[in-house]
């Protein structure tokens, strides 16, 4: 064997060590493909198997090539066995990838058992006027602290004492039943310091009188902890043969912003959706003594307890909960392409990430949105005369559409972005089992329909009807809203749900049945608009008004019937406060806000506006009234607009018995009936004694007047042209024409060759000039 040969063959046994190997990485990663994809086996046994075996045949394979080169040693086997493997390895790769990514955002969405989470702490103090007693942990020695009554409750209980026991500060314990009654107590006083979820501005400025309050709160302390979650499991039905409910959840800084219990019958493939308004004012399950809040205010406290709640207020097991965040939605359509949605108005929302930045364009008619497009939609209420109500049947709708597109998926990569935003920003407590199951019986049930995949599934929408109402809140002094749920509508939806989920259910048989070409289906109704039950409305106290812009003597009025002082405070020129256009005593300030009660007030300071010793630049021949805010002149003439107080005004007359001549410098502002040709500007100077009037007769008499059997028909075409007419005297000659007084003789194709006064006109100048 030459030297060469050798050198050969030696290249060769490297290259097969290379070789096995990658094989032996490529066998890892197709056996952690097949791993991954084993939970997955529901989509289809049959193709589960194929997909193993096909696997299996290919390692077979490759492994083989490997050994058999290392027997041979010849190139051409060497070059083979490179290729496959190449495949193998690329193929492998990209199953597990493919799988460890699904595999990685189905654990986060599937939330069941426990899972690690971080929680953050803040210690908040409020003061009505900004200057705060307490600003640091240690001022906090002896003082009264806000606490969850719930021993379990991480965030408002074990957290915050743990963390002051740490810092050895002794303070006296107040225990609330909810945040939203906490945050009451340091409002008014009864606590002074309270321990809330750091986001807690965001969680409550959306609530009706709190951002006054929440803008004089500050957070003296925030802290972060990981904590252990319990997830209770979902129903273990078989959700491909039995019906089931889900609880879906949006939610925007941990409240539920909208509410929809959902329930779905696989047999008849029809699922009903009913909204729940999130002011609903109902009792909730984890307060002590199922005390009534808005059921908004449940989920900041947790998910089980919206989940309890809604169970308690509809009397329907709830199976399933499917949670998102107003982020994944945004994510979730975005991945989709966007989804098609029917907008009757144009409009412009606010951004996701941006509260109260009104920056996202929603346009009207039927169009494909994208996700700050479709959350905007279904945020939207203020454009709607119905409000709330129409933004819950925004919410179903947005539903069904996500549901429609994602069922149209045939692109993986799509699936995979889909996934993606799921994983970070949706929970549920489905199993993949289940999930898995229902998907496949779906994708089943649409390959033996004759409808389009999107109908295959029908979704029949409604909502909790109710009754806007107010609640007084005594810490707040304020009334605050909330929505009052009618009973009768409850129990309408609940029969609703019950007939869609209750397979031994009993439709009562047509008496009679008829047919009309020109008949249109209509959707049942499931809940009326109203009931006839009591309407129930707290008696509003007498409260204190908004002063600001009033009279001080109608603020002393409203006072004096109600025994109350009114302390007065003036703000005078060059003072900050001072606006010089408010008339004198008009009330810019108040020391008691409005909405606190008068029978807790006593006495008020209202800083009102007052020009005594206010110097003004008035015009010559006039001097400043401080009461009427103006220069006034000798003549009685005044001005009240900034330009004329501080420029010198329009200036008095010289001589208040003379009646001013009038020099307009404008083009008279009459529209006749018809369209003039052009209005001529008319710069008269005329004698207030004379009031020309002229008759139109064939022979002018001393004083003529024009009145035009036809109105002018005058067509505008030019720039006005005509010069001002001549002074007029004693005995005006009539204006020119044929001669017979017909001002109208004269003019052809709507232009005229004389100077025309039309009667409408010498009347303005007649009713100047008296």
């Amino acid at each position: 064997m030459t030297k060469q040969n050798k050198m050969s063959k030696r290249k060769l046994s490297n290259m097969n060590f290379v070789l096995a190997a990658i094989a032996i990485l490529t066998d890892i990663l197709m056996v952690l493909g097949i791993l991954n994809i084993t939970r997955y086996s529901n989509f289809s046994k049959s193709i589960f198997v194929l997909i193993n075996v096909v696997i299996l045949v290919i390692l077979l394979v490759l492994n083989g090539l490997i050994a058999y080169n290392a027997y041979a040693m010849k190139k051409s086997v060497l070059y083979v066995t490179i290729g496959v493997l190449v495949i193998a390895f690329l193929s492998g790769g990209a199953l597990t990838y493919v799988t460890t990514r699904v595999n990685k955002n189905i654990d986060k969405i599937i939330n069941t058992g426990t899972t690690s989470e971080k929680v953050e702490v803040s210690f908040v103090v409020y003061s009505e006027n900004g200057n705060f007693a307490i600003n640091d942990i240690n001022d906090l020695e002896g003082k009264t602290f806000g606490i969850l009554s719930n021993t379990e409750e991480q965030v408002g209980y074990i957290l915050p004492k743990k963390e002051l026991e740490a810092k050895k500060i002794n303070v006296t314990y107040h225990e609330y039943d909810d945040y939203n009654s906490m945050l009451m107590g340091l409002f008014g006083g009864e606590i002074d310091a309270a321990a809330l979820p750091s986001n807690y501005v965001a969680m409550f400025e959306v609530n009706d009188g709190y951002s006054e309050y929440l803008e004089n709160t500050k957070s003296i302390l925030t802290f972060d902890k990981n904590i252990t979650v319990t997830t209770e499991s979902g129903s273990d039905k078989d959700i491909t043969t039995e019906p089931f409910t889900v609880l879906i959840i949006g939610t925007d800084e941990q409240r539920s912003d909208a509410l929809m219990l959902a329930s779905f019958n696989p047999i008849s493939m029809q699922v009903t959706l009913t909204s729940i308004a999130r002011d609903s004012y109902v009792p909730i399950a984890c307060y002590a003594g199922k005390s009534e809040d808005k059921i908004t205010h449940a989920r900041v406290r947790s998910r089980q307890c919206t989940i309890d709640t809604v169970e308690d207020l509809m009397d329907v097991d709830i199976d399933f909960y499917f949670e998102s965040n107003f982020t994944g939605i945004v994510k979730m359509v975005d991945a989709l392409g966007g989804i098609i949605i029917t907008n009757p108005y144009e409009f412009v929302g606010q951004k996701s990430d941006a509260r109260g930045k009104m920056t996202v364009w929603v346009p009207a008619g039927t169009n494909r949105l994208n996700g700050e497009q479709a959350l905007a939609y279904a945020r939207e209420r203020h454009l709607y005369a119905n409000g709330d109500f129409q933004r819950q049947a925004n919410q179903q709708q947005v539903i069904e559409a996500i549901l429609t597109e994602a069922l149209k998926l045939t692109d993986v990569n799509k699936a995979l972005n889909v996934l993606d935003a799921a994983g970070e920003n949706v929970s549920t407590n489905f199993s993949v089992d289940q999930l898995i199951s229902l998907f496949n019986y779906s994708i089943k049930k649409m390959n033996r329909s004759y409808v389009k995949n999107a109908n295959v599934i029908n979704m029949v929408g409604s909502r909790v009807t109710g009754y806007g109402s107010s609640k007084w809140n005594e810490s707040m002094q304020l009334n605050l809203y909330i929505y009052r749920v009618y009973q009768g509508s409850i129990t309408d939806n609940r029969n609703a749900i019950l007939r869609n989920i209750n397979l031994d259910s009993k439709i009562d048989a047509p008496k009679a049945i008829s047919f009309s070409a020109n008949w249109v289906f209509t959707a049942p109704t499931l809940s009326n608009e109203t009931y006839s039950e009591p309407i129930i409305h707290d008696e509003a106290p007498d409260t204190v008004i908004n002063f600001s812009g009033k009279l001080l003597s109608d603020v002393q009025a409203w006072a004096s019937t109600r025994g109350i002082t009114v302390n007065v405070t003036k703000i005078h020129q060059g003072e900050e406060g001072y606006v010089d256009s408010y008339p004198e005593n008009t009330v810019v300030a108040q020391s008691v806000r409005a909405g606190i009660k008068t029978e807790n007030v006593t006495e008020i300071t209202v800083s009102v506006i007052t020009h005594e010793g206010a110097t003004k630049n008035c015009p010559a021949n006039s001097y400043y009234d401080s009461g009427k805010n103006a220069c006034v002149c000798e003549s009685g003439y005044y001005a009240k607009n900034d330009s004329d107080l501080n420029t010198g005004g329009a200036g008095c007359i010289a001589n208040p018995t003379t009646t001013p001549t009038i020099t307009p410098t404008t083009t008279p502002t009459t529209v006749p009936t018809t369209k003039p040709t052009a209005e001529p500007t008319v710069v008269p100077t005329v004698e207030p004694t004379i009031v020309p009037t002229i008759e139109p007769t064939a022979e002018p008499t001393t004083q003529p007047t024009i009145e035009p059997t036809v109105e002018p028909t005058i067509e505008p075409t030019d720039e006005p042209t005509t010069e001002p007419s001549e002074e007029p005297t004693d005995n005006p000659e009539p204006p020119a024409g044929n001669g017979d007084g017909n001002p109208d003789a004269e003019q052809e194709n709507g232009t005229s060759t004389g100077f025309i006064f039309p009667n409408r006109f010498f009347n303005l100048f007649s009713k100047l000039f008296r």
